[in-house]
């Protein structure tokens, strides 16, 4: 019994040895997790970025006195991101570290109206085309359309939000997204509309 009490110095080691271990396991554990959780976090960030540069330079071209184009590019990311619009919100996602998804979504301050190639208009130019198809007149300001065509119109613009709301427009992020501010005239009164679009 008193050789094992005297002993002092096999018990010391074993637990500076396992003490050793155990911060060498906590420090290593800090720095996966500060890896994993800033990457998730500089993702987000990136994302956020994004989306903030895209509703900025749609109000920028909503605060246009006149007709024009702005095109945006969403930035090459080394990982995989999706991009989807509505008339009311952009949202960006992509893989987490934790195979979660990281979503960003922002409401825009204006009220877009996203146009898909497949439909029948996508323009501005193509909105008077269509107009002149549908109404007998372009909607410029030499040829206004009456307010019955345009309460007409209004109502399709209304469906088609409806539907942009329950299933946003999928965005390739390759390819850049046009802003076209363009205007709509009717009985001397001048509508502003902001299309988005890509071709």
């Amino acid at each position: 019994m008193s050789r094992c009490s005297n002993d002092m110095n096999s018990m010391m080691v074993l637990s500076l040895t396992h003490l050793g271990l155990l911060i060498a396991t906590a420090i290593l554990l800090s720095v996966v997790l500060f890896f994993i959780f800033n990457n998730d976090w500089q993702r987000t960030a990136e994302l956020q970025a994004q989306a903030s540069d895209f509703s900025n330079l749609l109000c920028d071209t909503d605060n246009s006195f006149f007709e024009r184009i702005n095109t945006y590019t969403f930035t090459h990311k080394d990982y995989p991101y999706s991009v989807r619009i509505s008339s009311e919100y952009i949202v960006l996602s992509a893989p987490g570290s934790w195979q979660n998804t990281l979503k960003v979504a922002t409401k825009f301050l204006i009220r877009p109206w996203p146009r898909m190639s497949q439909q029948n208009w996508t323009t501005g130019e193509d909105l008077h085309d269509f107009l002149t198809t549908t109404f007998n007149h372009t909607g410029t300001q030499n040829d206004p359309l009456s307010s019955q065509n345009f309460t007409v119109f209004l109502h399709q613009l209304n469906n088609t939000l409806t539907s942009l709301a329950k299933e946003p427009l999928n965005i390739l992020i390759d390819k850049p997204i046009f802003i076209e501010k363009t205007f709509l005239y009717y009985d001397e009164k001048k509508y502003d509309f902001l299309l988005l679009y890509q071709q």
